[in-house]
């Protein structure tokens, strides 16, 4: 289904946009949600999770849609991920709230919903 195989593309190309991005450049992370503290551990951690672990999930979405039988898994992976990113995203602002920025609720609703649409991507591309 060309809709599944475009939906794991264009984030996959997003997420390697992100992890290109803070791979290179971890204080970005800072600059984007308002955190100062920049030691050392703080970079590595930035570079390994937000760079190389999205750098990792990107590739496989990526990889996932150039078959057709890898993609109901790409799916699948997609949709739990960013359901549990969502999640708790939604539990941390909960617990600690958010700036009046509204870009804490705003990715929240962002990442419920596409895991929510990938994962009825997925069951349509099961029932096939």
């Amino acid at each position: 289904m060309k809709t599944v195989k475009y939906f794991l593309i264009v984030n996959g190309i997003i997420l390697l946009a992100y992890s290109i991005s803070f791979f290179v450049k971890p204080e970005l992370l800072g600059q984007l949600v308002g955190f100062t503290h920049h030691s050392p551990n703080t970079l590595v951690e930035i570079t390994a999770f937000y760079g190389g672990l999205e750098l990792g999930i990107a590739l496989f979405l990526i990889w996932s849609s150039l078959k057709n039988e890898r993609q109901y898994l790409g799916l699948m992976a997609f949709t739990i991920i960013f359901f549990c990113a969502g999640i708790a995203r939604l539990y941390g602002i909960m617990r600690f709230g958010f700036d009046m920025d509204y870009s804490q609720p705003i990715v929240t609703g962002v990442e419920i919903t596409f895991s929510l649409l990938g994962f009825f991507l997925a069951k349509k591309l099961r029932n096939q």
